[in-house]
């Protein structure tokens, strides 16, 4: 995702410097592809945008999947000292708001101690504005990230139909996904079994971007809700009239009011009835990645 669209957005809102901790949002204003975590981890400020100076700052040792132009600064295991060194990069300690996208108690003592002239604002609504309406090159990634997705499913869907258990579904596709050269999932494949049906969920992380793909076994084909929900993903169309289970996808999840209305440019992870797939609003037809 193009900073810039960052940075216009804190200058709308007046925000001087955006500490991330969430993924999803630091890789999509650094372009850094981070590795993939497993389960839930505490806030820590893994991406600093400094409005005065147009600077991305990346919490990291090494440049490894790190953009060229963004800077790094090393972890601490002492959340004082890592402070400390968010604080002294250029333009943060002079910062009047700072937007934080979600913060401990133990880091909002820290840094509103650190940067004491500063008042801590809503960093989320920043990167959500930001991250909403996806650029052609963009698109581009999340339609490769789509075709990873739909070939890694082919295979779960396969292992389904040969009477493989919950595991080794699972590892056929993750073997399935590391073949496409894509060895971080977004989520590890999801499987659930009522009876004979078998709905197995799969979502790619590719080059930091994010598609996801549910089909229900041994049905396999889009059901007719989820086609008829498809349909209505319209410009203009709010979120909670499509009738599926809607959220926006990028460098990964996406948050969407119900009743957010549907702009061209968007990409939209919908479900319904057993399946899903990862659907681009235009100002036509909407398009299945």
């Amino acid at each position: 995702m193009s900073k810039e669209r960052v940075l216009d957005e804190m200058g709308r809102r007046e925000v001087d410097v955006l500490i991330l901790g969430r993924e999803g949002n630091a890789r999509a204003v650094s372009g850094a592809h981070r590795l993939f975590l497993a389960g839930e981890r505490a806030f820590s400020p893994g991406c600093v945008v400094v409005a005065e100076t147009g600077a991305v700052h990346v919490l990291s040792v090494t440049d490894f999947g790190v953009p060229a132009d963004a800077h790094l600064y090393p972890p601490s295991w002492n959340p004082a000292t890592l402070v400390g060194r968010v604080a002294a990069l250029p333009g943060v300690r002079s910062a009047k708001r700072v937007g934080v996208d979600g913060i401990t108690p133990l880091f909002e003592a820290l840094l509103t101690a650190a940067v004491p002239d500063a008042s801590l604002v809503d960093g989320e609504a920043i990167m959500r504005a930001a991250r909403r309406i996806k650029s052609p090159d963009e698109v581009d990634h999340l339609r490769a990230a789509a075709a990873v997705a739909r070939s890694t499913m082919a295979v779960a869907l396969n292992g389904v139909a040969r009477g493989l258990d919950d595991s080794g579904v699972v590892a056929l596709a993750m073997e399935a996904m590391a073949a496409e050269g894509t060895t971080t999932a977004a989520f590890e494949p999801r499987i659930s079994r009522a009876g004979q049906r078998v709905t197995v969920a799969v979502g790619v992380l590719r080059d930091g971007w994010e598609a996801d793909v549910t089909r229900t076994a041994p049905e396999v084909d889009r059901p007719a809700e989820l086609v008829a929900a498809i349909a209505r993903c319209h410009p203009g169309v709010a979120v909670a009239d499509v009738g599926a289970d809607v959220h926006g996808v990028g460098c990964g999840y996406e948050a969407l009011p119900a009743d957010e209305r549907l702009e061209p440019g968007m990409v939209l992870s919908v479900s319904v009835a057993g399946a899903g797939d990862t659907v681009l609003v235009t100002e036509d037809a909407p398009e299945v990645l």
